[in-house]
């Protein structure tokens, strides 16, 4: 019986060691962009909104669930250095960087227009 139970267990086990998955709460969400007469440029602050993410080793990247973050859509950024059993995480994507270090993160955008940015705190759940 003792066997039995040790193989049901094996075989289940796997089943049960699921990703981790972090839960990030936004502090500070701002964007600067040019006015509407583009000689200058302005800070404008929005709503923070939570939102999760996992490391997918198999890929080496983040998979990112939120409202900033394509919605229902996952939206993902490779690691450059990412050391899941430290909970510190270095992603980016062209001009997209997110970092992860002691449960606060960092992110950073920027296109030809315009800069985004927003910080934070993640708790792994």
């Amino acid at each position: 019986m003792r066997y039995l139970t040790l193989v049901i267990l094996l075989v289940l086990a796997p089943l049960g060691w699921g990703e981790d998955v972090y839960y990030c709460v936004e502090e500070h969400r701002a964007q600067l962009a040019p006015t509407d007469s583009g000689d200058a440029y302005e800070l404008t602050r929005y709503k923070t909104e939570p939102f999760t993410f996992k490391y997918e080793a198999d890929a080496n990247r983040l998979a990112i669930k939120g409202y900033y973050w394509g919605g229902d859509e996952l939206f993902y950024l490779d690691c450059a250095a990412c050391y899941p059993e430290l909970d510190g995480f270095n992603a980016r994507d062209g001009s997209i960087l997110f970092l992860l270090d002691n449960g606060r993160f960092i992110y950073t955008g920027a296109s030809y227009t315009a800069a985004a940015m927003t910080t934070g705190t993640c708790t792994k759940f």
